[in-house]
């Protein structure tokens, strides 16, 4: 069984912007023999945030990325995301979220190093897993495990998921429109689209 896997991390249209070539760590392949190599097709990460009277998306499909697997035994991988690329679909909001919050400037790209798998069933058609790695988002590098979902087909693999995160852990300060700031918790989802690397 193949694997194609994630990375933030990550979901769901907009025109794709250049995305940095995402390398996979060297100490991560170091004494390891990998059978698969696959790459990010295509992709869509998106964020909700709830601002207390509504809530609103951020979303972009500057995805890229690619996993060296072995069976479903063994995975490591990158992702990038291009901060830039993200967009709210208000552009007095993307101004600040880039400038303000995200910092995008200082901080172009969102990374998620994959270092492993856990967790996993399979279930008819999918196979369910917990995605392990490192964020690297704000200038800060935290460990997370994200709950994904496999779905083989075709010679290509859709990876899709969700988790939450707190601006806080990341140094992000929480946006505030007209007096109302927004909860600390974002959502996050992501879907790609993984096939045989060239």
């Amino acid at each position: 069984m193949r694997l194609i896997s994630v990375g933030l991390l990550l979901l769901l249209v907009f025109p794709a912007r250049p995305v940095s070539a995402c390398e996979i760590p060297p100490e991560l392949l170091a004494n390891r023999t990998f059978t698969e190599n696959q790459k990010i097709l295509e992709g869509e990460v998106l964020f909700v945030a709830d601002a207390r009277l509504h809530d609103f998306e951020g979303r972009t499909a500057a995805v890229s990325g690619l996993v060296m697997a072995r069976g479903l035994q063994d995975a490591v991988g990158c992702v990038a995301i291009d901060a830039r690329g993200l967009e709210t679909g208000i552009a007095l909001r993307n101004k600040f979220m880039w400038e303000d919050h995200l910092e995008v400037t200082k901080f172009p790209e969102i990374r998620f190093v994959l270092t492993g798998l856990a967790d996993v069933q399979t279930e008819a058609e999918n196979i369910g897993l917990t995605l392990e790695g490192e964020l690297f988002l704000h200038g800060v590098a935290r460990d997370v495990r994200i709950p994904a979902k496999l779905t083989p087909g075709d010679g290509r693999t859709k990876v899709e998921g969700r988790t939450k995160l707190r601006m806080s852990d990341y140094g992000i300060a929480r946006p505030a429109f007209l007096f109302i700031t927004v909860k600390d918790e974002v959502e996050v989802r992501f879907r790609v689209l993984m096939g045989e690397a060239e």
